[in-house]
């Protein structure tokens, strides 16, 4: 029998613990949505021109965000 503990074995808690990831990394370079996009990073652009990264992070605009922080709009 397997015991899981929220679906994760227990070695990978422990590897956790002790500093180590417990979720696999995403691969963002197959994503359709990646920052690549240049329509969609456009409009990212202008999202951030007109609300501000104070004002898009209220509005939970996350997404937006990362793909700003990657090509480099954001520090």
């Amino acid at each position: 029998m397997s015991e899981k503990i929220f679906g994760h074995d227990w070695a990978d808690i422990q590897r956790a613990q002790q500093g180590g990831r417990l979720h696999r990394t995403i691969d963002t370079s197959k994503s359709p949505y990646s920052a690549d996009t240049a329509e969609q990073l456009d409009s990212d652009v202008k999202l951030l021109e007109q609300y501000g990264e104070a004002e898009l992070r209220k509005m939970a605009y996350f997404g937006v965000l990362d793909r700003l922080k990657r090509a480099g709009y954001i520090v």
